[in-house]
């Protein structure tokens, strides 16, 4: 590993003096040839032991940890309400209490360490065209600390059986065979520099990961001759469009290829996960962070978006509650019930994905609250105004927390409540719920006093 790294041109990442008032506050500056200031910064929450909100998430920077090399961020729940409507109650909820007030095991405030962002370049590094994110030197190292995934496919399970560990190092000499051989009889390649970002076919996934790798190469000031971008859904490639990436630039994942770049450039993929029995000893894996330059990237997104209309102040109180395609793998078991509550409440019932990327993202900006069963079309928190409401309903068993982070990430206030699983034959992931009526109708009352 030591050779392969060295290998690599690496942009590195240097703190700036510590000023004395600035105990969260410390920018990181990504070098390059042609530097431009870089910051990298996690959403997280402080230790237990605090009880009072030191910082807004809108004020958050990056902390450098010289020492460890390693990035430490103060975060809080905290979002002052909009200048605009200064009435609604102030929201305070470092605890992550539910909308009713009651603790729950997975939502806990913590401190988390996450490790400070590179921008490395692979002089003809290998990588392949689909989202396997296996990076391997001219000198046929596999890099397995570049992953956005919980494990990487050439990492050796750890604490495993000696028959698991027999069983994972077949695999990985069929990995090498697959190399070599696509390398001498089927390699690609790309007489210019490459950039390889993480290829997610999931909406949240691709708004957070992917946009995150490609920010990180626009602040490096590196400017790839080609990107390995994924373009098989429609929000991929009107994302692609906005950003005025010329379809040219574009390498298509598929077919399945080795190529060889003169240059491979690879920016941090995320990869900070904790494992989590849901239920029954069944175990997965959760994020426990974004990068705090996804809200930079979204409010200059921002600026791309369709100018507001002139009614925009009556655009801003839309009320939104976002509704799942029929035969979702995650589904309220009391969809017309719940619906009928919510247009009770002025909420208008959409289905995201009917719309465009721009579509979703203007609807987004002009809502004052989105509600949604969890899922991906909570991520549209990205678009979403500061100060704005993100109301989020769980599964009994399932709770990851990635609305959650782009919620509080975008300076909106942030609520949840759990429903009631009352088929557990499913993998939690895909479990579907039952919401109480009642209980809906107590929570959408508290919520119009944050309003």
């Amino acid at each position: 590993m030591k050779n392969a790294i060295s290998s690599a041109k690496i942009l590195e990442s240097q703190s700036k003096p510590r000023e004395q008032h600035q105990s969260f506050r410390e920018q990181v500056a990504l070098k390059s040839t042609q530097s431009k200031p870089f910051s990298s910064t996690i959403l997280e929450s402080k230790s237990g032991s605090e009880t009072q909100i030191t910082k807004n998430t809108q004020n958050l920077e990056s902390t450098f940890d010289k020492n460890a090399e390693l990035q430490k961020v103060d975060s809080s729940p905290k979002a002052q309400p909009s200048s605009q409507n200064p009435t609604p109650k102030p929201y305070n909820n470092f605890h992550f209490q539910d909308i009713f007030g009651n603790f729950h095991r997975f939502f806990r405030p913590y401190t988390y360490r996450f490790r400070a962002l590179f921008v490395r370049v692979y002089p003809q590094g290998y990588c392949y065209s689909d989202d396997s994110e296996i990076v391997i030197t001219k000198s046929h190292k596999a890099i397995i600390s570049q992953t956005s995934y919980p494990t990487h496919a050439f990492a050796l399970p750890r604490n495993a059986s000696k028959a698991r560990k027999l069983l994972e190092s077949i695999k990985q000499c069929r990995l090498w065979a697959r190399f070599y051989y696509q390398r001498l009889f089927k390699l690609h390649r790309v007489n210019g520099s490459l950039a390889l970002l993480h290829q997610a076919t999931n909406y949240y996934h691709f708004l957070s990961e992917s946009i995150a790798a490609l920010e990180q190469i626009r602040r490096s000031g590196l400017e790839p001759d080609y990107y390995l971008l994924a373009q098989d859904m429609p929000y991929q490639r009107q994302m692609w469009q906005i950003l005025q990436i010329p379809e040219s630039k574009i390498l298509p994942l598929s077919p399945s290829r080795l190529i060889q770049a003169k240059s491979l450039i690879v920016p941090t993929l995320i990869a900070n996960f904790e494992s989590v029995e849901w239920r029954d000893g069944i175990l997965l894996s959760r994020t426990l962070a974004l990068p705090m330059l996804l809200q930079q990237f979204y409010r200059d997104f921002a600026t791309l978006l369709p100018p507001q209309a002139t009614q925009s102040k009556a655009h801003k109180k839309r009320k939104i509650f976002l509704t799942r395609p029929s035969g979702s793998n995650r589904h309220l078991e009391n969809t017309k019930e719940v619906e009928s509550i919510f247009s009770a409440f002025g909420y208008e019932i959409i289905l995201p994905d009917e719309l465009s990327l721009v579509e979703q993202a203007c609807m987004a900006r002009e809502s004052s609250i989105i509600a949604s069963l969890h899922g991906a079309g909570l991520s549209n928190a990205f678009f979403m105004q500061q100060g704005a409401v993100v109301f989020e309903i769980f599964p009994q068993y399932y709770h990851y927390s990635c609305p959650q982070f782009c919620a509080l990430l975008m300076g909106c206030r942030y609520f949840y409540m759990v429903a009631t699983t009352t088929d557990t034959s499913a993998h939690p992931q895909q479990e579907s719920a039952y919401v109480c009526p009642h209980l809906l109708q107590k929570a959408l009352q508290k919520l119009e006093t944050y309003l």
